[in-house]
């Protein structure tokens, strides 16, 4: 352990499958923002191209999996909740609307005020040398047009 524990203080520890482990270790191997950030980035490579593709369905399953990675970014790194919490509420949803309703120009215009915010939201948090910028291809191991009709509908 890496403190004394008082005479008496209980602490909980599991076991995962190789050693015991106290809540404590296990803390400290939760991801660190960069990590999580790293996640949200890929993700977010990702639901802009199955929206261009005006595969709605994909782009919305992208759009969940930010908002909760998000979500457990502003939970495990309290610092930046308040803020987080502002990026999903105004900054996201209009994403969101877009993607309900199968509007790619709305789309596009809401994707770029996001990420915009994000990357004006890495200066607020003192780290201005981060700029997240969306790739211009397409990531390879994804068929973006996957169950997506002629008509465009999915």
């Amino acid at each position: 352990m890496s403190r004394e524990r008082a005479e008496g203080e209980h602490t909980h520890v599991v076991h995962n499958g190789k050693r015991n482990l106290t809540i404590e270790e296990l803390a400290l191997m939760q991801p660190g923002m960069d990590r999580l950030m790293a996640e949200v980035g890929t993700r977010t490579h990702r639901l802009y191209f199955a929206a261009q593709a005006r595969n709605w369905r994909l782009a919305e399953y992208f759009y969940r999996s930010i908002v909760k990675q998000l979500r457990l970014c502003a939970t495990s790194r309290p610092k930046y909740a308040d803020e987080m919490n502002g990026y999903l509420d105004v900054d996201c949803v209009p994403v969101r609307d877009a993607i309900k309703n199968g509007d790619l120009a709305a789309f596009d215009n809401a994707y770029q005020r996001m990420i915009d915010r994000a990357n004006e939201l890495h200066g607020v948090f003192g780290k201005p040398w981060i700029r997240w910028v969306t790739p211009s291809t397409a990531p390879e191991e994804f068929d973006f047009s996957a169950g997506v009709g002629e008509d465009g509908t999915t």
